[in-house]
């Protein structure tokens, strides 16, 4: 199951990369420059962040993120870097293998792990082009100021539960895609408008949470983080949240096992797949665990284990994980009718 480290560069690694590769990413910023003024020119594009100047013809991109390069294959371009992850996840525990098996079976290098990415890499992948997420290459990293001179950066938001459809549509405009990703948009809505038909009731007249039991905290995801954008999608109605209960970035805040009663207005709690049983076991002897409607009505289940949403193809394999999850919910209320 997917869990997402903390976003960080090491002083120590970082300084290292940059010793190691000062001379090599200066060659690389003038091939740069040299090979776009060789083509057609250049092109502005307007990001959430800014306008960055791009080559009129991008032929090597590399993706510094974990959700790009899904999005990028979706429409037929395979990155030539990508973070570690694609490389190491064999099992489809964080990443689907539609994606992961591709980047493996291709001439695809990896440029460290998202949390610490290899800038030496990243100089010898010869860029034309590095996307990224603000969450894993933050607008102030020093790490973005040496990339920059490789290769323009094009940065997507990360935070916000639509996230995911604007950068699969965004990058497709820039590779000049959109006819390719069209069709992947009106499957997925299709699909979607199915499930919300089929379950409109159940998400109507039931609260849902989707809860993260750590060993001495539990913290809640709201209906606009980036690990439920598709039950959202579907309609979900979310369990109103206290004003405590979320960061100002949207993250969770995270609380101590005496406030689990907060969770009284949940119908539903989804679990975290990769929730250790030692902690599910912890849960079922908490007497307030065990005095929440939720649990009282038998109303808690695993929730999918791809929630983090990067393409449409990605979000047609949640769509049918949540189909899935919903059907057991409703057995459940019908066994109960």
């Amino acid at each position: 199951m997917f869990s997402l480290p903390a976003a960080r560069t090491t002083g120590r690694v970082f300084a290292a990369a940059i010793a190691a590769t000062a001379a090599l990413a200066l060659t690389a910023c003038g091939a740069t420059t040299s090979a776009t003024d060789e083509k057609s020119g250049t092109r502005v594009y307007e990001s959430d962040f800014g306008d960055v100047t791009l080559p009129e013809k991008i032929e090597r991109i590399v993706s510094v993120d974990f959700y790009t390069p899904a999005a990028l294959m979706d429409v037929g371009v395979m990155p030539v870097g990508v973070v570690n992850s694609y490389f190491t996840d064999t099992t489809g525990d964080a990443i689907p293998l539609q994606y992961s098996e591709q980047v493996r079976e291709a001439d695809v290098e990896s440029i460290g792990e998202y949390y610490e990415l290899n800038l030496e890499a990243i100089v010898q992948a010869k860029p034309d082009l590095v996307v990224a997420t603000q969450d894993f290459l933050p607008l102030d990293s020093p790490m973005r100021t040496e990339i920059e001179k490789i290769a323009p950066i094009v940065t997507f938001n990360a935070r916000d539960g639509e996230a995911w459809r604007t950068r699969s549509i965004e990058l497709a405009k820039i590779m000049g895609k959109e006819d390719l990703v069209a069709p992947l948009e009106e499957k997925y809505n299709t699909r979607r408008d199915e499930l919300k038909t089929k379950y409109a009731d159940l998400l109507a007249e039931n609260s849902f949470t989707l809860l993260s039991p750590m060993e001495k905290e539990w913290g809640t995801y709201s209906d606009k983080h980036f690990m439920t954008p598709i039950l959202r999608d579907l309609g979900a109605t979310f369990r109103e949240q206290q004003s405590d209960e979320v960061t100002k970035d949207g993250f969770p805040e995270w609380f101590s096992y005496e406030e689990l009663g907060r969770l009284s207005n949940a119908d539903v709690v989804m679990l975290l797949v990769n929730t250790p049983q030692e902690q599910r076991d912890a849960l079922e002897q908490n007497t307030l665990w065990q005095n929440l409607p939720a649990v009282k009505n038998g109303m808690v289940v695993d929730y999918i284990n791809l929630g983090p949403t990067g393409s449409f193809g990605w979000a047609m394999q949640n769509l049918e994980g949540l189909d899935a999850v919903l059907g057991e919910v409703q057995a459940k209320i019908d066994a109960k009718a």
